[in-house]
């Protein structure tokens, strides 16, 4: 195995878990658009490659999704709507790690 740090100054991973009809997901909640905006943000910021939008399954709070969760703040956006998006895209994407 090889250890290297992280290439990337910040990741965001968007919850696009489905669970069976009837009960709550992310996924059941139109989280792929999401994903989607958000990765297109990171493009038109000039921050591809040094922004990972990541597309993942269930980070366990189902009834609270869809989720998104920011690293290295480690900050958990819940109930995420696409009119969200803007503050995400301003707060995470335009501007630098700290």
């Amino acid at each position: 195995m090889q250890s290297s740090p992280t290439p990337y100054e910040r990741l965001i991973l968007v919850c696009l878990n489905e669970r069976p009809s009837g009960e709550a997901s992310c996924g059941g909640r139109n989280s792929k658009p999401l994903a989607e905006m958000l990765k297109q943000a990171v493009e038109e910021a000039g921050k591809k490659g040094r922004i990972r939008v990541t597309k993942t399954f269930c980070l366990g709070l189902c009834e609270k999704g869809p989720n998104v969760m920011i690293y290295p703040e480690g900050v958990l956006l819940s109930g995420v709507r696409p009119e969200d998006v803007p503050a995400i895209v301003d707060k995470y994407v335009k501007s630098e790690t700290k």
